[in-house]
């Protein structure tokens, strides 16, 4: 192999490496474990479990599954929270709800089902719901707002349900890409 051609392949592989690189930091992966030893403020002995999994697709949209099982009663509402572990935070995203208690500002939410269930859905800067005490905006702002705190680790998922309606099962939503990362 002679000098341009060696030269030839590692520039290809540098180049693949660049954009993998950078299609990576405009789809993060997010997961997070529910469980009640989780819930706040006050923890919860709970049977229930639950896993939340999402794409973070173009910084534009998160398309999200989650996944509830053995809960207490039935299962009331879902949502991710603006929040660091064991304080609670404002709802910014609604998942699912019974209740009808989304804010006319937001797309209606689809309902709950009973357990064992899985959800799937999208989510864009329509469905923020502003927090202004805890700094976040409505709309697109919001949304970005809410993705930096996804990658800080300071947003949560949790299910609320009949017996435990301030929430029975909640996980940290963790990003392989964190914002540190960036």
């Amino acid at each position: 192999m002679n000098q341009s051609s060696r030269f030839s392949g590692v520039l290809a592989a540098a180049l693949v490496t660049m954009f993998a690189s950078s299609a990576s930091a405009d789809e993060d992966a997010v997961t997070a474990r529910l469980i009640g030893y989780q819930e706040t403020p006050a923890t919860i002995n709970s049977t229930g479990s639950g896993e939340f999994r999402a794409r973070i697709r173009d910084q534009t949209s998160i398309e999200y599954e989650l996944t509830y099982r053995d809960l207490s009663s039935t299962a009331l509402q879902s949502h991710i929270h603006f929040g660091r572990p064991a304080t609670t935070g404002g709802i910014v995203l609604f998942l699912c709800t019974n209740l009808g208690n989304a804010p006319a500002t937001v797309p209606t939410p689809q309902a709950c089902p009973p357990f064992p269930a899985t959800i799937t859905g999208t989510l864009t800067a329509a469905d923020v719901i502003a927090l202004p005490g805890q700094g976040i905006d409505a709309a697109a702002a919001g949304f970005a707002e809410m993705l930096k705190a996804i990658r800080a680790g300071a947003a949560y998922a949790n299910v609320h349900t009949t017996l435990h309606p301030s929430g029975e099962i909640r996980g940290l939503l963790n990003s392989r890409t964190r914002e540190d990362d960036r």
